[in-house]
């Protein structure tokens, strides 16, 4: 992919192989996208703060995602709850300015999202009917508690497994190694679709490991990672938190 396709937007050349990638004009800009989840991660972090938080809880009532950016953050001795937050608002930011598009926010793009997002869950919903393989909840939290974590388990692990990885894996793949670009495409999908699935289980997760649930959420990766590909981080994030939050509701 060239500029305007590449995940993140990350680097100005053109690769010699052309890319069959989203073209700019498919791709949620990183302003609106930033708009769109703000008011999410806003919500999580509040709801991280009061007693009894969803995010501190024992291994498998956590935002794992959401803890490993943490541990990352204490590498360079920074322990603020919110740092994770201000990174997605940080890189979306940084994303913008390299797409070098204008800094307007489009209303419309905003609110489109909203009902995309709804719309992009839908196929999960349904195998999920089919299968029952979504992630129990955890009845000792409130509602507002399980509703925390649904949201920040679309925005911290779509982040962190779409965003973040397989934005690298295109650079190292594509840029570093000389790969085909759709072929590192292809294949970053696939790894962070396993990734994903794997660390929900330990030593990351508290989930016992159970091959119908790790094949139902690979499957669930590679969707997710196709909707990032060709709409952006916000769409692919808004999709998994409004799967998360149907299926809570439903339950």
């Amino acid at each position: 992919m060239g500029q305007h396709e590449r995940p993140m937007g990350l680097g100005a050349k053109k690769s010699k192989s052309k890319s069959k990638g989203a073209p700019r004009g498919l791709l949620a800009r990183p302003l609106d996208s930033l708009v769109f989840l703000l008011p999410l991660i806003v919500f999580y972090e509040v709801v991280c703060l009061l007693p009894g938080a969803p995010g501190w809880g024992a291994a498998g009532e956590r935002v794992v995602a959401f803890q490993l950016l943490q541990v990352f953050f204490e590498l360079f001795g920074a322990t603020y709850v919110w740092l994770p937050g201000l990174a997605v608002v940080v890189i979306l930011l940084a994303t913008h300015l390299v797409s070098r598009q204008p800094w307007r926010v489009r209303g419309r793009s905003v609110g489109w999202m909203y009902v995309e997002a709804v719309g992009w869950a839908m196929p999960l919903i349904a195998v999920n009917h089919v299968t029952r393989m979504a992630a129990g909840y955890l009845p000792e939290y409130s509602w507002v508690s399980q509703a925390a974590i649904s949201v920040g388990a679309g925005v911290y692990e779509e982040l962190v497994f779409r965003l973040i990885l397989i934005s690298v894996l295109v650079v190292v793949g594509a840029d570093l190694l000389r790969f085909s670009q759709d072929t590192t495409l292809v294949a970053a999908v696939f790894i962070s679709a396993v990734l994903f699935a794997l660390h929900h289980h330990p030593p990351f997760g508290g989930e016992p490991f159970g091959a119908a649930r790790f094949v139902f959420r690979s499957m669930a990766g590679v969707y997710l990672g196709a909707i990032f590909v060709f709409r952006g981080y916000g769409p692919a994030a808004g999709a998994h938190l409004a799967h998360n939050l149907i299926v809570l509701g439903m339950g």
